[in-house]
């Protein structure tokens, strides 16, 4: 990884970048170049075909119009799907599950075809679910609880090819009573945190750039660390 820079894809921040979930790429970025790596964000909007050859991308939240244009772009342009065949990594945020999925009912009950690369579908729930979430994660090289906040009317279901990322400990999670969150299928992790989610669990950020790269050597940041901590115990707070 330090013979060439890491290109990091931040897909289409313009209509899928209500949360602030942008700051996914930041943080890998940022995460890389303390180590010592060079790294950079591609910002790829509707104006621009998606590339197959960047080295992982990020996806983030939207609302129903704003997802419908997602989804036509990346079938239209499919460089996320076949970078994701050649095994790039894809960290898809909230509404990116959504897109990224079989198929999902917009808030009026129309159906929406979805990319299809995730085994998942998606109803509207009777209500909004909002709040922190905490979650243990159910992938064997994820040691560390996962925390975010979550705010969806959208009502995930997994199929028999995609497994959860995580065990809810507190809040819902893909659906209300579930018990679950997120989706792992093929290089795509997926999940309803916000946060950003990477800025509030590193050891997610780096299980991703591990699989660019290889194993990391170790980055403790002590701000990081503080926020983790505060964040877990904000749900057992409210």
């Amino acid at each position: 990884m330090r013979e060439s820079t890491v290109r990091i894809g931040l897909v289409l921040p313009d209509v899928m970048g209500t949360y602030g979930d942008g700051g996914n790429s930041v943080v890998l970025r940022q995460r890389l170049r303390l180590r010592g790596f060079d790294a950079e964000i591609v910002e790829i909007t509707l104006a621009d075909p998606v590339p197959a050859e960047l080295d992982l991308y990020t996806l983030g939240g939207a609302e129903d119009y704003a997802q419908r244009l997602a989804t036509k772009h990346l079938i239209r342009y499919p460089g996320l799907q076949q970078a994701a065949e050649r095994g790039a990594p894809v960290l898809a945020i909230c509404a990116a599950i959504q897109v990224l999925g079989h198929w999902y009912e917009t808030s009026s009950g129309e159906r929406v075809d979805g990319v299809g690369m995730l085994d998942v579908t998606t109803s509207p729930q009777d209500s909004r679910t909002i709040g922190e979430v905490v979650s243990q994660p159910l992938l064997p090289e994820l040691t560390e609880r996962l925390t975010g906040f979550e705010n969806h009317r959208g009502g995930t279901v997994l199929g028999s090819a995609a497994r959860p990322l995580a065990r809810v400990v507190s809040g819902a999670g893909n659906r209300a009573g579930d018990g679950i969150d997120g989706a792992v299928q093929g290089s795509v992790v997926a999940t309803y945190l916000h946060g950003p989610c990477l800025a509030r669990n590193p050891q997610l950020a780096d299980h991703l750039l591990s699989r660019v790269g290889g194993e990391l050597p170790p980055l403790e940041i002590g701000e990081i660390a503080q926020l983790r901590k505060e964040r877990l115990a904000a749900p057992r707070r409210v």
